[in-house]
C-alpha cells in the first residue's frame, strides 16, 4: 500500500503562516493586562477587607491595599470600622459614568450576597452578609473624583 502525500503548495504554506501569525497576535492581545484607562480590580482587597475579623490589623496588610490608595495614612481603622478616601485616578470606561458609579458596581459585583439599599449620586450603600455576619458597605463622594469607602460592622 502506497501512501501518497500531496506537496504543499505556496499558497498552502502562506495560508499557514498567516493563520499562525493570527493566532498568535489574537494570543498575545487577549494576554494583555487591564487596559490603562481602567480601574484595577478592587475585588481582592474589598473581600479581604470585609472579611477581616479585625479592621485594625488591615492598615498593615499588602492584600488590603484598594487601588488608587497612595499610603495607610488614607485609611483609619478601628475594631469595627475600616474608613479610606482617596482620589480616583480614572475616567468614566463608557459604561459607568464616573467613580462613585464604578464603585458601586465593583462592590455589587465582589459580593454573591450583598443587598444594595442606597443609590444617590453621592452615596452608594450596601450590606454584605458573610459566615453569620452583617458588614455594612458605603461608598460615598468626599470632593471632585474623591471617594471615601467606608467599611463597619
Amino acid at each position: 500500500m502506497s501512501l501518497y502525500r500531496p506537496a504543499c503548495s505556496s499558497i498552502h504554506r502562506l495560508a499557514l503562516a498567516f493563520g499562525a501569525a493570527v493566532l498568535i497576535a489574537g494570543t498575545a492581545h487577549a494576554a494583555q493586562t487591564t487596559p490603562p484607562n481602567e480601574p484595577a480590580d478592587v475585588c481582592p482587597a474589598l473581600k479581604h477587607i470585609v472579611e477581616a475579623s479585625d479592621f485594625t490589623q488591615l492598615r498593615a496588610a499588602p492584600a488590603a491595599q484598594l487601588p488608587g490608595i497612595q499610603s495607610a495614612e488614607d485609611c483609619r481603622a478601628s475594631a469595627h470600622a475600616y474608613d479610606c478616601h482617596w482620589r480616583a485616578h480614572w475616567q468614566a470606561d463608557g459604561f459607568v459614568n464616573d467613580p462613585l458609579e464604578e464603585m458601586g458596581a465593583d462592590i455589587a459585583a465582589c459580593f454573591p450576597t450583598v443587598v444594595h439599599d442606597v443609590n444617590t449620586p453621592t452615596r452608594q450603600h450596601f450590606i454584605v452578609t458573610t459566615a453569620g455576619r452583617r458588614v455594612n458597605v458605603s461608598a460615598s463622594v468626599q470632593g471632585q473624583n474623591e471617594l471615601r469607602l467606608r467599611v463597619a460592622r
